[in-house]
């Protein structure tokens, strides 16, 4: 006797499965692919998902042509990226550079690409579980610039940031551009900082916008190395200022989003002293900043947590993970290298730019992916 399951009930055990497997059955009969397709469906397996799937990708080198990789945060296994999207949509020439693509956001399943082509910059929108992307372009100004990819939960729509911080030390005027994926354009806001707030210069490991509490945040520093967070709300379109502990002395920061938190890596100039990761247990309240791990080794700067609260981070030579997060003095003694795929030790020589976390998701955006911005 063939015994058929209610919709409902067919509808609630998929949502409870990983995306690896739900991949495999839209395959199965079209009613199955027309619900797993379903963009609503991709927003409640996101939600209820009990085993999400957090990677991590990962250049080897960085030459602009290296081999890409997603490494599991959880268990280290790996998988080529044989074909990482370049956000510029034409072919390349002959006598052309192969471009640099590099990371700069990662929001609910999707990571922000860019390539520079003066005068252009070149995003792209892309979701490595779906394959799915979506491209287009900003004049890129004679600024420094930081950007990153959001979600407006009020709107249900992803946005792209990108602010331009002036160079000249007597402006305090930026400019903070929005592109809608639910409208597919870009749009203007000026802003006036106040003149304590006049950052010139923001250095490449800072353009990564990490996107905690509704808002994308950098770390920004002006002229006098005087380093504060800047946290740009995407419901309101507004900026405002993060500051440091008070404890710090001048230093080379390097700032995470980790365990729902903002977090701050410390490494002392030109000393052998150990990276201090301090975080700030609630969002926007000073006092809240605490010094909550002191590294064994001054090189090592963490990435992220794995779901049992061991560290996923990165020296100079290699992806490693550190184990033993219980020890009294809260430092990480035990370092276990990534082994990835069945090759054995692999050694990292990579920047900050060139890493981005990713959970595996369905979502889709908006807007048609394949739609190119003219």
């Amino acid at each position: 006797m063939k015994i058929t399951l209610p919709e409902e009930l067919i509808q609630v055990i998929l949502l409870r499965l990983p995306l690896r497997n739900l991949l495999h059955l839209k395959r199965v009969c079209k009613s199955w692919l027309s619900l797993i397709s379903d963009p609503q469906f991709a927003k409640s397996h996101f939600d209820l998902a009990a085993e999400s799937t957090h990677k991590l990708l990962v250049r080897i080198n960085n030459d602009p042509g290296s081999d890409v990789n997603f490494v599991n945060i959880e268990d280290g296994s790996a998988e080529p990226v044989y074909s990482l999207p370049n956000p510029k949509p034409n072919q390349i020439q002959k006598h052309e550079c192969i471009p640099r693509v590099n990371v700069v956001g990662s929001c609910r399943g999707f990571l922000l690409l860019t390539t520079a082509s003066y005068p252009f910059l070149y995003f792209l929108i892309w979701n490595p579980s779906t394959g799915l992307q979506k491209r287009f372009k900003k004049v890129w100004l004679k600024f420094s610039y930081i950007c990153g990819i959001g979600y407006d939960s009020s709107t249900d729509d992803y946005v792209v940031v990108m602010i331009t911080l002036p160079r000249s030390q007597t402006s305090c005027t930026t400019e903070a551009y929005c592109f809608s994926s639910r409208t597919n354009s870009w749009n203007c806001t000026m802003i006036t900082v106040p003149s304590t707030t006049n950052y010139t210069f923001v250095q490449d490991q800072f353009k990564h916008g990490l996107f905690l509490n509704g808002a994308l945040h950098w770390l920004a520093c002006s002229d006098y190395n005087d380093c504060k967070i800047i946290a740009f709300d995407l419901i309101e379109k507004s900026l405002s200022d993060i500051p440091l502990p008070p404890e710090l002395e001048r230093s080379t920061y390097y700032l995470r989003a980790m365990g729902g938190c903002l977090c701050l890596c410390v490494k002392a100039f030109e000393t052998a002293l150990p990276t201090e990761m301090w975080m700030m247990n609630q969002y926007k309240v000073h006092s809240s900043w605490t010094k909550t791990f002191v590294f064994s080794s001054h090189e090592f700067l963490p990435i992220c947590f794995t779901k049992n609260g061991d560290i996923v981070g990165q020296d100079r030579t290699a992806v490693m993970r550190l184990g033993d997060t219980g020890t009294d003095e809260g430092e990480l003694p035990e370092h276990r290298t990534f082994k990835l795929g069945g090759g054995g030790w692999v050694d990292f020589r990579y920047s900050l730019l060139n890493y981005g976390v990713h959970r595996e998701s369905l979502l889709s955006l908006p807007c048609d992916f394949e739609k190119l911005e003219k």
